[in-house]
Parts: structure tokens; sequence; C-alpha cells
């Protein structure tokens, strides 16, 4: 028995025999500048990555060290047995020796007599994520407040490091200012 109707044509016509070349090379050259830009947004991606653990172990630094300045602020004290050769006996009554003075005296491991060093002082060096470090930490006193401590912090990278990760790179990648206020400075009238 023959079916009337609609048979499926042997030969199909030109523009129903699939995809053309032009067609072909226009979705590979499409694909490819997908993946190219993919490529690329995970290479930048990932060095980001690396600058934010950078920054982020950085500041962790600071507030590290930060803490055990605070910890050390809090032991200071003129009445203190034995007596700390880092506080003035006139702590209280000369204002260009107070807690302040002192507890910078205490950091930078300088006794009474001698002068307090200016420049900013290297607190350590360590690695963080491929590449070596330094803290360095800048102290500021006034006679306005004889026993507020300023601190200005900086992480950079360490000497003979170069900063080659990515353009435009800086070697500072962290900074901090604080103030520190010891305990003992309380008492005095």
């Amino acid at each position: 028995m023959k079916s009337k109707g609609k048979r499926i044509p042997l030969k199909l016509s030109s523009s129903e025999s699939g995809f053309s070349l032009l067609e072909v090379i226009i979705a590979i050259l499409t694909i490819t500048a997908f993946l190219t830009g993919t490529l690329q947004l995970m290479a930048v991606d990932a060095l980001y990555k690396v600058r934010s653990e950078r920054q982020a172990q950085a500041n962790f630094w600071i507030q590290e060290d930060f803490e055990d300045t605070k910890y050390l602020a809090s032991t200071l004290d003129v009445n203190s047995t034995p007596a700390n050769p880092n506080i003035s006996l006139n702590v209280c009554t000369d204002r260009s020796e107070g807690y302040a003075t002192a507890l910078r005296r205490e950091l930078t491991a300088t006794p009474v007599p001698n002068p307090i060093p200016t420049d900013p002082q290297l607190v350590a060096t360590r690695e963080i994520v491929g590449k070596n470090y330094s803290l360095f930490r800048t102290f500021n006193t006034t006679l306005d407040n004889p026993h507020r401590l300023r601190i200005d912090y900086r992480v950079q990278l360490a000497q003979g490091e170069t900063a080659n990760d990515y353009r435009n790179q800086e070697n500072v990648i962290a900074r901090s200012s604080v103030e520190v206020i010891p305990d003992a400075s309380f008492e005095c009238p």
C-alpha cells in the first residue's frame, strides 16, 4: 500500500544541508573569545586573591604586634620592683619623660640616660605568601600629651625582594596608626 502525502526528499536543498564553513568559523572564534576572556579573568582573580591574602596577613601581623605593645604598656609602673630601667623616676612630673617615652624606651630597649632612636624601627621580617616582608614601626610623642604614644606601622617588602607579581605592585602592603596610653599614667596627678 502506498501512502499518499508528503514524502521525504532524497536530496536536501542547499539551504537545509547543514552549517556553512563561515558559520563554523564564526562559532569557533566566538567560543575562543569567551574561553580566552574567562581564562584571563581567572588569572586576574588569582592575583587579587594573593594580594588580598598578603594584605590580610600583614594587617593581622600589625594587630599582633599592637596587642603585644598594649600588654607591655599595661605592665609599666614607676613603682615596680625591681625598678624598670626604662622609666624615669619623675615620669609623672617631667613632660619630656612621660609614660609614652617610657613605653618607647621599653620597645626600643633604650635605658633612661641614652637618647631614643628616631628612625623607623624594624620589628621583624617574615614570609607572607611566598615573599619576605618587614614590619616597621615609628614612634611619635608630644609634650602636650606626655603619656600618649602614637605608633605608625608599615609592612613593606623586605630588603632584596622585588615587587614583580603584578603591574603597579606597591612595596608597602599595609599601614596602620594607633595610640597607646599606659595604664599607670592614670595614676599621675
